[in-house]
């Protein structure tokens, strides 16, 4: 006792006591005491050692689609699981468009009351949902090309129904999905409408939400569509989140975070149009697609070194800025389809089946923190 007592656990830049944790009668406070102090005797013996344990200096979410959980409450709540054992503050889910009104003016309310309870069982396990309004239904698109006055007011029935369904219980949204990518069925020149729209409804529905918009930052000319965004709906845009997949998307080292670099320094630099936003990483990931190419191992390697990399620009970015990195996203907690082929349906940590992947443990250790 008095050599635990002696001895602090450093984790990254605090010393907290071990006393505190087996002073605590609770079960889980002792157990987690005895963990630590065994831990001490492994990394130093008798002597009084020091245990550095690094935590990561955000909270990391993961992304779930209602289709990889078959758009059930069961799976969901098994999903949700995982997520907290991964060491995950929340869930980051589209609630498609597409999915939800099918065909115009048809809604799938049973869809609508799927994802309402969703929200609310994050909730109650302790999860943060994100919920991203995205993925217009194919009669939309074609609206939109046709006739873009009837499209924008389909667009705003859409959000307006979602946040009525789910506002009450949800402070972060995403508003589409990387719209500059080439596959967005939006024209470029209209992509601040889908902000500006969306933002309207949610300043006036849920005016505490943050609403968060993401960038394809592996595509040509990403900072020039931000910059219009921001110059245009600046006002319905608080985070501005990239997406980044080294190793995947992006050529070159698992390591480079280049786009976070320029996303730091942008949202710091007085009179850009982008100072003054936040920053977030909303997806990175690697897809374990194909053999000896881009396989677990070559996962599992990706999480040992593109992982460590982002916490570090973080860290470094936050410890002097006043404009911060608040959040990162892993996508995929799921495989869509572990069989196939091509790399979209094999980013997840889990194979579809909910098993493991080799490296599941070793994300686990990255985003816990913990040994």
């Amino acid at each position: 006792m008095r050599f635990f007592m002696a001895c602090g656990i450093e984790i990254a830049d605090e010393t907290v006591m071990a006393r505190n944790l087996f002073m605590n009668r609770r079960p889980a406070a002792v157990a987690a005491a005895l963990l630590v102090l065994f831990l001490i005797f492994l990394a130093g013996g008798a002597g009084c050692a020091r245990l550095r344990v690094t935590r990561p200096p955000i909270p990391w979410y993961f992304s779930i689609h209602g289709g990889e959980v078959g758009h059930d409450g069961t799976k969901s709540e098994a999903a949700f699981q995982k997520v907290l054992d991964l060491g995950g503050k929340g869930v980051r889910t589209d609630i498609f468009w597409a999915e939800v009104e099918p065909a115009r003016d048809a809604w799938n309310d049973s869809l609508l009351d799927f994802y309402s309870g969703y929200v609310t069982l994050a909730r109650s396990k302790g999860l943060d949902p994100m919920m991203i309004v995205s993925g217009a239904p194919g009669w939309a698109i074609e609206l939109h090309s046709r006739d873009p006055k009837a499209f924008w007011k389909e667009y705003e029935e859409y959000v307006e129904r979602v946040v009525r369904k789910v506002g009450d219980r949800v402070g972060n949204y995403q508003v589409w999905n990387e719209a500059n990518h080439f596959i967005d069925p939006i024209d470029a020149a209209d992509d601040w409408e889908l902000f500006s729209r969306a933002g309207a409804i949610f300043r006036r529905l849920d005016p505490t939400a943050t609403l968060y918009v993401n960038v394809n930052a592996n595509w040509f000319g990403w900072e020039d569509a931000v910059t219009d965004w921001v110059s245009k709906a600046g006002s319905s845009i608080d985070v501005i989140g990239v997406d980044h997949y080294p190793g995947t998307w992006s050529p070159g080292s698992n390591s480079n975070w280049y786009p976070l670099e320029r996303l730091v320094e942008r949202i710091n630099t007085p009179g850009d149009p982008w100072y003054g936003k936040k920053g977030a990483v909303l997806e990175t990931g690697y897809s374990s697609w194909a053999p000896v190419l881009a396989d677990e191992e070559g996962q599992k390697r990706w999480i040992n070194e593109s992982i460590p990399a982002l916490h570090s620009k973080v860290r470094e970015a936050n410890r002097s800025n006043k404009y911060k990195v608040v959040l990162a996203n892993y996508y995929l907690l799921l495989d869509p389809d572990t069989n196939g082929w091509g790399p979209e349906p094999h980013f997840g940590i889990l194979h579809t089946d909910s098993s493991p992947k080799l490296g599941y443990d070793d994300l686990k250790r990255q985003i816990t923190g913990l040994p």
